[in-house]
């Protein structure tokens, strides 16, 4: 969430282009994994943040969103279809802000600003879903949690950046008109309001078509911001590309009530699970810990939370750096185990490192193994985030500052196992790093890169097929704080 931004910028136009600035790791990675050179999705003059990528199961379909701080101020948007290689320009979803990126066009919402995206390819309609916040409207209308879908057959590459792909405003050959998920009143802060922000939302869709599974059923999880220091864990499904939803759905117990980054995830028996991160209230940056639950019928009943690993260390902050980080729990399902894969970060240990720990049978939330660090290392890990492969492997990256002695300029690390989280291997797919403090937040009307705002963005992305694990994450390009694109090919 960003509820300290204000309406925003006139954007760059953008010209996708492989970046000059970034180099390919020239050393071994294990395995005989190959990564590719970076390529800028953004290019952009001013941030690009906090993104979310869908994939088609072969690898060559694939769609970006990150928060986007042009002057639409919504959720920016891209795809490719060449598996990465090269991307359309830059836009933006339509249907949620009031702006386009030109103060002369206006936009097809209703909202200031929009953002957190989550966006996921379904197999069903092949069609990219994507789902996004939109707060500051009306009076009893402050947020909306909206979803909509994209389809690329229909779009048109070389559109007007204000046209979303499309032949005008709204882009409406290639989207949907957006419908809410959820609806709220709350301004976004934990105190500020009476209640039902959703924040941090994250989407999966069942791609499995056995017992058990819904085929093309997709699922949305978030933290539930009260107004009053609460944040609980609810999710909702669709089983029509987002048109209908069945929710909210209360997942997190009486018990636990102070969550955030809730994470589904689909087992290869259909069981849905939903993980996230518990604090003991709303202020406490100790004694958090990792939980999950379980639902066998879809989404529409939980069991009991379960607790899946302690979290002993304070981590709030890193050395050298001014941008926000915290310690954050996201989680995949094995697909042939059937295990459920938690990363989280901690600094227990002195700089923070990412810990990983899975439950040591599939369907039995009451048994976790000890947490082991993936890479472990005297510099700081942070912002984790796993995706998994049909073949069994499991896919996790996250910052690293392992590539600077000096502790301050991140890399990107793929670290990925393929025997249940037992062991991990490591591949540098950045090894020349970049300072976050470097460029700004920056908005239109003020002149970067002095505007104040240190934010690099909560998350990062990654998909994967049984080739390859697909990744997005916020670098520094030539102006600004770019979305780049990278891979691993196995």
């Amino acid at each position: 969430m960003r509820s300290f931004r204000l309406i925003g910028l006139l954007g760059a136009a953008a010209a996708v282009a492989i970046s000059s600035l970034a180099v390919v790791p020239a050393g071994a990675v294990p395995r005989g994994a190959t990564v590719s050179h970076l390529v800028d999705v953004t290019h952009d003059a001013y941030a690009d943040n906090e993104e979310s990528m869908g994939m088609s199961p072969g690898g060559r379909l694939l769609s970006g969103a990150w928060n986007d701080w042009d002057y639409n101020d919504g959720c920016g948007f891209s795809y490719s279809t060449d598996g990465g290689a090269h991307w359309a320009p830059r836009t933006f979803v339509p249907g949620l802000t009031e702006f386009t990126n030109d103060p002369n066009i206006p936009g097809t919402g209703s909202f200031p600003i929009a953002g957190d995206p989550a966006v996921v390819f379904n197999p069903k309609s092949h069609l990219f879903d994507v789902v996004c916040q939109a707060f500051f409207g009306a009076p009893g209308q402050a947020m909306n949690l909206l979803s909509t879908t994209f389809d690329p057959a229909k779009a048109d590459p070389n559109a007007d950046e204000n046209f979303s792909y499309g032949t005008q405003v709204g882009g409406s050959l290639a989207w949907t008109t957006p419908v809410a998920v959820t609806t709220g009143t709350s301004n976004g802060t934990q105190k500020g309001g009476n209640g039902k922000f959703a924040d941090h939302e994250t989407i999966i869709v069942d791609t499995g078509t056995g017992p058990g599974h819904h085929f093309g059923r997709l699922s949305v999880a978030w933290a539930e911001f009260s107004g009053g220091g609460k944040s609980p864990i609810d999710v909702a499904y669709s089983d029509d590309d987002g048109h209908d939803w069945t929710g909210p759905i209360r997942v997190s117990d009486q018990g636990h009530q102070f969550d955030q980054d809730a994470r589904p995830s689909i087992g290869p028996d259909g069981t849905v699970y939903v993980t996230w991160i518990n604090s003991p209230n709303d202020k406490s940056l100790k004694s958090n810990v990792a939980m999950a639950d379980m639902s066998t019928d879809g989404g529409n009943t939980w069991g009991p939370d379960a607790v899946a690993a302690p979290i002993p260390g304070a981590f709030s902050g890193l050395p050298n750096s001014k941008y926000r980080v915290f310690t954050d729990v996201w989680s995949t399902v094995d697909q042939v185990r059937g295990t459920v894969q938690i990363a989280f970060t901690d600094d227990s240990t002195g700089a923070a490192n990412v810990y990983a720990v899975h439950n040591l049978a599939a369907g039995d939330l009451s048994q976790w193994s000890t947490p082991i660090r993936v890479k472990p290392s005297s510099n700081e890990e942070f912002f984790p985030w796993l995706s998994s492969a049909p073949n069994g492997r499991v896919d996790l990256v996250f910052y690293d500052r392992t590539c600077d002695p000096a502790d301050t300029k991140n890399c990107v690390t793929l670290s990925s196992s393929s025997d249940g989280g037992v062991t991990w291997t490591t591949t540098a797919l950045t090894t020349v790093g970049f300072d976050g403090d470097h460029y700004q937040a920056c908005l239109a009307f003020v002149d970067p890169p002095d505007c104040g705002s240190f934010f690099l963005g909560d998350y990062i992305a990654v998909a994967s097929n049984n080739r390859k694990a697909q990744v997005l994450f916020t670098g520094n390009g030539p102006e600004a704080m770019d979305v780049f694109s990278v891979r691993a090919t196995f």
